[in-house]
């Protein structure tokens, strides 16, 4: 069954109280409802339909010839400059294809075209409180209901965040560059994980689920702010210290497997 992309972002929201600085989609359709919507930039015109269910959206050069052209049941599009490295005017367009969600970033400008497509269990946002350039954001679909989450609270929401650009042809990871913007939310964690709770979460010994699954989600969240931004030792000695002595090598062998495998293995691939 289809998700509506509005549900799919709330999702995927970093659980860190923070400012986030999200940038709106300018156009949106789920199952095929409301009327049509059109953004034009550079000679070029974005078309949003609805119709039977469904969404279509449609990539029109000067000349009313289609550029790009695709159709889900629930869609979202952003048109503006941003996401790459030159700052070119680009369409963002996400369609929600579940069980997988799609991002198709296309140029519009000369030899407008379809630079890449995105791939992940999750859906993806625009954010521009990283140096404030705009950027893709979203969260590693390899761990969405992955066991060692499920008694997190609110489930598998501390999932890492990942946030990419394009340099040319090529995907990058960006998250590295944005390695201020997840130091704050390591102080913000770090700041409500007491030394006590810390000891008995190592020791099993938090009886109430809820708090068990804040406290879990905590270490998580920390570990993956510092192994996304290229800080492997950190990460690690997060999991020595905080998690129980007997389960962290298995579990951080295990997140290393699922992050090779993941959203991040897209990178730098052509088309």
């Amino acid at each position: 069954m289809l998700k509506p992309l509005s549900l799919v972002l709330f999702a995927v929201t970093f659980a860190t109280p923070c400012n986030a600085a999200q940038v709106k989609y300018q156009m949106d359709c789920n199952l095929g409802k409301g009327t049509t919507q059109t953004q034009r930039s550079n000679d070029f015109t974005v078309m949003l339909t609805p119709a039977n269910g469904r969404c279509r959206v449609s990539v029109l050069d000067m000349n009313q010839n289609p550029v790009f052209e695709y159709e889900a049941g629930a869609m979202q599009v952003f048109v503006g400059i941003g996401v790459t490295t030159d700052d070119r005017t680009n369409a963002l367009i996400q369609a929600d294809a579940s069980p997988v969600n799609k991002l198709f970033i296309v140029s519009l400008g000369e030899g407008a075209r379809l630079l890449r497509t995105i791939e992940n269990r999750y859906g993806f946002w625009l954010q521009d409180d990283c140096g404030g350039k705009t950027r893709i954001w979203t969260s590693d679909g390899a761990f969405q209901e992955n066991s060692d989450l499920v008694d997190v609270y609110h489930y598998d929401l501390f999932t890492p965040p990942v946030v990419f650009e394009m340099d040319g042809e090529k995907l990058i990871d960006a998250t590295p560059k944005c390695r201020e913007y997840f130091d704050k939310q390591i102080e913000s964690l770090r700041s409500r994980l007491p030394a006590d709770d810390i000891n008995r979460f190592r020791t099993n010994r938090i009886a109430d689920a809820f708090h068990r699954g804040e406290v879990k989600g905590r270490i998580l969240s920390i570990m993956f702010c510092y192994l996304y931004t290229n800080r492997e030792i950190e990460a690690r000695t997060v999991l020595q210290q905080m998690w129980p002595s007997d389960d962290a090598d298995r579990l951080w062998q295990s997140i290393l497997k699922l992050r090779s495998a993941g959203v991040l293995s897209q990178v730098n691939k052509g088309q």
